[in-house]
C-alpha cells in the first residue's frame, strides 16, 4: 500500500471529505484507512454505474462509515446523498485492501469474490492482469454454478466512448450473473452475484 500518498495533501482533497482526511492523518496505519476509504468509494462507483450510466465519480462529495465488526472484514456505507448510499464490506490484509459493495443490504452476505497474485513472469510468460482477472472470474464462475468453462465469456462495451462494466455471457447468451474486476500491482480480485 503506497503510504506516499497518505502525505499528498492535494491529492487527499480530491478523493476524501475534509473529516477523513484528518481519520487518516490520526490513524495508526493512514496508508491502511487512506486506501480503504478510496475501496470504499471505487466500489461504491461500480455499483452506481451499473444502475445509472452517467454516474459521475465525485469521491470528495461521498462520505464513508466504517465500523469494525470484530471478524476478518468491516462492514461500511458509502453516503451518496442524503436518499442514497452504497453498503460495503472491506477485508483487509497486511498487502491488499478489498472491497465489495451493494445497494441492497439484504444480498451484501450472498456476494462471491476472491483475490488472487498474478505469476510472476518467469512462472508465466507475459502475464496480463486483465487477462488473468478474467480466466480467474470465468473459472470460479464456471464451477459456481456448474458451468462449461469454456462456453463462458466476459464482455465489455463501449458506450459513447466510455468502456461499459464487464457483462458474462454464456453460449452467446447474457449470464444472469453480475461481475466486478480490478487489478492493482501484483494483485487481481472479483466479484459476483446471482441476478
Amino acid at each position: 500500500m503506497n503510504v506516499r500518498k497518505t502525505l499528498d495533501l492535494r491529492f487527499l482533497k480530491k478523493i476524501l471529505t475534509s473529516a477523513e482526511i484528518e481519520f487518516v492523518r490520526s490513524a495508526k496505519n493512514p496508508a491502511a484507512v487512506l486506501w480503504s476509504l478510496w475501496a470504499c468509494k471505487e466500489t461504491a462507483y461500480k455499483v452506481m454505474k451499473k444502475a445509472s450510466a452517467d454516474t459521475a465519480f465525485l469521491p470528495s462529495q461521498w462520505k464513508v462509515t466504517i465500523s469494525e465488526t470484530g471478524r476478518i472484514y468491516e462492514q461500511g456505507e458509502v453516503i451518496i446523498s442524503a436518499s442514497a448510499g452504497i453498503f460495503t464490506r472491506l477485508f483487509i490484509s497486511e498487502k491488499y485492501v478489498h472491497c465489495i459493495g451493494t445497494d441492497d443490504l439484504r444480498i451484501l452476505d450472498k456476494i462471491v469474490w476472491d483475490v488472487d497474485i498474478v505469476p510472476p513472469p518467469e512462472a508465466r510468460e507475459n502475464v496480463d492482469p486483465s487477462l488473468f482477472v478474467r480466466d480467474c472470474l470465468v473459472r470460479r464462475v464456471a464451477g459456481y454454478f456448474h458451468l462449461n468453462y469454456q462456453h463462458l465469456e466476459i464482455r465489455r462495451v463501449k458506450n459513447d466512448g466510455e468502456l461499459q462494466p464487464p457483462i458474462i455471457y454464456y453460449n452467446e447468451e447474457r449470464y444472469p450473473v453480475d461481475v466486478s474486476l480490478s487489478h492493482d500491482g501484483n494483485f487481481v480480485a472479483y466479484s459476483f452475484i446471482s441476478i
